[in-house]
């Protein structure tokens, strides 16, 4: 990773770069030796060098792999549910191969070069529902293949309604809406599209020009031109409708990925209500809305509810509920709990944290037979909750020789893209980083998620340890903090391992 200073090539020191003791004592002042000198910071190099990493990124052709047990696991468990509670038959389906389930050849071959060669059951039943033209909610947990469910059918939508479509648009009027809560998954999804259009730089794909593709966020010129499917954030489409530079008089589907977090009022529910009222009327009532996540609000009685804007926009038509509950063992829980902080200081949490990280870095580095230079057979992401915390921790592992990157909202969008498109592809061991890699972010190299510091929100709980789910990979969470404490605070139900591995431990503590 570049830094953006050069270092003096003379071994002369500078006399502004030695602290000269201002203080007199028993205790005398730390000094320190080569100050960073900000007037050195070489801003441009480095602007222009991420640039130019930015640009030059390999592309993820496919992170697919022979995921039976996971296409098994779904055959057995998948249910879809009427609007009106009543189960719709198992035979409510698509053709499991591809070759019999698309029409458009081309989009078959393309498929096939990023190693997609069948559909699972949440998919099939999806697509199908899509197809139908019946609005759609997907409950699945992480790494199933949400995203194939929604852009195949999506992109056959988009592609029918530019062959039924006579009028010429004078500014960008997309039929397709697939919406996401971050730029970075934006983007991810986007990218997955073009491959599937054959749009990316790979052997003996079948280029799809028939539509055209697009996506508002941040940092990006949105096209001027005609747009048939448009990938967006929240806040860039705000923007766009209300400078007029979008139409939305032709929009037929709206899709809502990571829908949780769309939906909801504190985040960007009433964002995507703002868009809604910006619609026809007919368009509103025509418009098919399709909602995708690992999880979504529920009653007391453990069923899934919808909440106000959901009604509003299924607008009273039949909608179908697509479920498929978590996979057991699919993802490997570690718990290690921390014992009371003693009054010195090698006893201080963060300390012991620190130590408990180091070991597991070291384990999984000996697992793999590999070194902290690298090369790399997977990579791991730790979480924590505060940018401080991220700042504190990447560089404590890169002063310990780690090569581990921060991955935070401060960073830049350009050395965020960067960094997680050297996380694919092995060439930093791990990455540490906020929520802001929580939701959506498909790395297929992460095998292993270390939970430094727990978030207020179980869901987020949930979407952090299943980094390691993506494409047909399974793999291992840790837990470094107290995660019985955490799961009762939020009122979930605690497996009776969990509670007993608790009540030993704590026998004679109150925890609460």
């Amino acid at each position: 990773m570049p830094t953006p200073w050069n270092k003096p090539e003379s071994d002369e020191e500078s006399p502004s770069a030695i602290a000269e003791p201002i203080y007199e004592g028993n205790v005398a002042p730390l000094q320190f030796d080569r100050i960073l000198n900000f007037s050195e910071i070489d801003q441009k190099s480095y602007a222009r060098n991420v640039r130019d990493r930015h640009r030059d990124r390999d592309v993820v052709a496919s992170s697919k792999v022979d995921s039976t047990d996971i296409d098994v696991f779904c055959e057995e468990n998948v249910n879809v549910y009427n609007h009106d509670t009543t189960d719709q038959p198992s035979d409510y389906d698509i053709e499991k191969e591809l070759r019999k389930s698309l029409i458009d050849e081309r989009l078959l071959n393309n498929l096939q070069k990023v190693k997609v060669e069948r559909l699972n059951a949440v998919q099939r039943k999806s697509i199908r529902t899509v197809r139908d033209g019946v609005g759609l909610m997907v409950e699945a947990p992480t790494g199933i293949g949400k995203t194939y469910a929604f852009l195949i059918p999506a992109i056959e939508r988009a592609m029918d309604e530019r062959r039924k479509c006579k009028t010429v648009a004078t500014k960008p009027s997309p039929f397709v809406l697939i919406m996401a809560n971050t730029g970075t998954l934006v983007k991810q999804l986007f990218g997955r599209c073009e491959l599937i259009l054959g749009l990316k730089c790979m052997d003996g794909v079948n280029p799809i020009h028939d539509i055209k593709v697009d996506m508002l966020v941040a940092e990006h010129r949105f096209t001027a031109d005609s747009c048939d499917i448009v990938f967006c954030t929240m806040g860039k489409l705000k923007a766009t409708v209300e400078s007029g530079d979008v139409l939305l008089d032709n929009l037929k589907m709206m899709i809502l990925d990571e829908a949780d977090k769309m939906i909801d009022t504190a985040a960007f529910g009433m964002d995507v209500e703002w868009i809604l009222d910006q619609m026809k009327e007919e368009v509103v009532r025509e418009l098919q809305s399709c909602f995708f996540s690992a999880t979504f609000q529920r009653d007391r009685d453990a069923a899934i509810t919808l909440t106000p804007l959901q009604m509003k926009m299924f607008g009273g038509k039949p909608w179908k509920l697509v479920h498929c509950p978590a996979m057991p063992g699919y993802i490997t829980q570690h718990v290690i709990r921390l014992d009371r902080p003693g009054r010195d200081l090698t006893s201080h949490t963060w300390i012991k944290k620190m130590n408990i990280i180091r070991g597991l870095i070291n384990e999984d580095l000996k697992t793999t037979d590999c070194k902290k230079e690298g090369p790399y057979k997977e990579t791991i992401a730790i979480f924590c909750e505060t940018i401080q915390r991220v700042a504190q921790v990447a560089m404590a592992l890169r002063l310990l020789g780690y090569n581990f990157r921060p991955l935070c909202r401060t960073i830049t969008k350009s050395q965020q893209e960067v960094t997680i498109n050297d996380l694919e592809f092995k060439r930093i061991h791990g990455i540490v980083c906020t929520n802001i890699m929580s939701r959506g972010i498909d790395v297929s190299s992460i095998k292993h998620t270390i939970i430094m510091e727990m978030s207020s929100d179980f869901d987020t709980y949930k979407h952090r340890i299943g980094r390691v789910g993506r494409d047909g990979f399974g793999g291992k969470a840790t837990i470094v903090d107290a995660l019985y404490v955490f799961m009762d605070q939020c009122q979930q139900p605690a497996p009776q391992w969990l509670k007993e591995w608790f009540e030993r431990r704590h026998a004679d503590e109150q925890y609460y």
